[in-house]
């Protein structure tokens, strides 16, 4: 089956467009705390508060902020490390978005959030994707460069 040409047009432009937002990512200047024990780099501050999911996969694109969202895992490992963690990447008081890893949330198209202040941190996998609340933010991780 041949394509017209406005179908190429369209695809193209839908590829730019996913490129464009995976350049956002690469092209951030923001501080990235090594973390030698896990293997990753990480964001020392979260941003895009009070954006919603659905914002930030307009923003980003599904896939990339996907692959580049940190996991309960990563967050509560970090938050155990005294000055790498808890002080230096402000794992006393944080909000944010996480990668959902629960299968029956997922099918529900929920998404998840570590929440953590100085006595507690807790993982919530049922949040809606079009909410979005002041404090709640985003910041990510990426494997550490060589």
């Amino acid at each position: 089956m041949k394509r017209t040409t406005e179908q190429q047009i369209e695809e193209t432009e839908s590829k730019l467009k996913e490129l464009k937002k995976k350049k956002v990512l690469e092209d951030d200047k923001s501080e990235w705390v090594k973390i030698p024990k896990l293997n990753i780099e990480i964001q020392n501050k979260i941003h895009d508060k009070g954006k919603s999911y659905d914002e930030l996969v307009k923003k980003y694109g599904k896939e990339e902020l996907e692959k580049n969202l940190p996991t309960y895992a990563q967050l509560q490992f970090l938050r155990n490390l005294e000055n790498e963690g808890k002080i230096k990447l402000g794992l006393l008081d944080t909000w944010e978005f996480v990668k959902q890893e629960d299968d029956i949330s997922k099918k529900n198209d929920y998404v998840a959030g570590f929440c953590a202040d100085s006595d507690d941190c807790g993982l919530s996998c049922y949040r809606n994707s079009r909410d979005s609340y002041s404090n709640l933010g985003v910041r990510f991780v990426r494997r550490k460069k060589k």
